[in-house]
């Protein structure tokens, strides 16, 4: 049964790329809990070590981060325009609420636009730019911006609540990747006595498909990686299976190609002993071949003259917005996965 409580705890944190302290706590925090030894390095990576964790570990990721903006200016009458910090589709932020986190703290703000009684008829056939976006957060002047707290450079998170739908299905912010993360935590508690290394990664959503990742995979060496994400399910009636055929309650997706073979090329060896274990104990699952998209297996694959590596993802509705949906069976069928490929030390 899956822990609601701590998913909405992972999922309406903050942890806008390069800012990921609020979710780095939870996790590092959530680690310890479960007993093992945890620390951070440099660039702000959760590295959790069970009892069993040695040389050559499993290397088992997945990112904190989640897309957002930044301000990047204050007009003199105290509205923010922003820029966005990984893939944002336009459409979705007007009207958004969100959160600046200032050093003062957290200020709320909503994005706000033209009002269509007010736009050309050319305007309303397209997504509003950016640069015509602006958020407000109340203030009557720049002065008063200032005095919030608000500077330029400060990160600008999404803020929506996770909901139930239907029983069976959830909805909210950031489950790119916070469903991952939880994963992560679940199986660190059945799994520190074997020889794998838990690491909550950042930067996932700014880099080239994973900064984070790279580095905590050429510190901690290990002899395969697995990317723990969520991907494209597109069982909607604006897709089509030839688009993508991933789809909720069919279970976990395993990545085979990336970003069109620019992102990950699946390690043949570890997907042939993934497809093998998920025959073996009957667990559901898809194959997953795409375009557009990459996860943190992409740099991992490029360490140390190359890191055998893969991404098992739970599918997402609308991902990169405010508003994915997941399925619960889907995550606990991930978690099972897992747990099999560990129990059977695969390399």
């Amino acid at each position: 049964m899956a822990d609601l409580k701590l998913l909405s705890k992972l999922s309406e944190a903050f942890g806008v790329p390069g800012n990921e302290e609020e979710i780095s706590g939870i996790m590092e925090a959530e680690f310890k809990k479960a007993g093992l030894k945890t620390e951070r390095d440099r660039i702000g990576n959760v590295i959790a070590y069970g009892a069993g964790a040695k040389k050559s570990p499993l290397m088992l990721g997945a990112h904190m981060d989640e897309i957002g903006l930044m301000v990047k200016f204050i007009s003199d009458k105290g509205f923010i325009r922003f820029i966005k910090i990984g893939g944002i589709d336009n459409r979705i932020l007007p009207n958004q609420r969100i959160v600046i986190r200032t050093k003062k703290g957290g200020v709320p703000g909503v994005i706000g636009c033209k009002p269509p009684h007010l736009q050309k008829e050319e305007e309303t056939k397209s997504a509003i730019e950016c640069k015509h976006l602006f958020i407000d957060v109340g203030a009557k002047d720049a002065k008063e911006a200032a005095a919030l707290g608000i500077e330029i450079g400060d990160p600008i998170g999404f803020a929506m609540p996770l909901t139930v739908l239907n029983k069976n299905l959830i909805t909210g912010k950031a489950l790119d990747n916070r469903i991952g993360c939880y994963i992560l935590l679940q199986l660190a508690k059945t799994l520190k006595h074997k020889n794998i290394i838990f690491v909550g990664t950042v930067q996932e959503e700014v880099s080239t498909f994973g900064k984070g990742a790279a580095i905590g995979a050429y510190n901690l060496s290990p002899v395969a990686f697995i990317a723990i994400d969520t991907t494209i399910a597109a069982d909607h009636p604006e897709t089509s299976e030839d688009e993508s055929a991933i789809a909720l309650g069919k279970g976990p997706a395993i990545g085979l190609v990336e970003a069109g073979g620019h992102g990950n090329m699946a390690d043949k060896a570890l997907a042939a002993s993934v497809l093998s274990l998920c025959k073996k104990h009957k667990i559901p699952h898809q194959l997953e071949v795409i375009d557009g998209g990459a996860t943190d297996a992409t740099t991992v694959y490029n360490v140390r003259g190359g890191i055998p590596s893969i991404a098992i993802s739970v599918p997402a509705r609308y991902i990169h917005s405010n508003v994915s949906v997941c399925k619960l069976s889907d995550i606990e069928k991930t978690q099972e996965l897992m747990e099999k490929i560990a129990a059977a030390g695969i390399r």
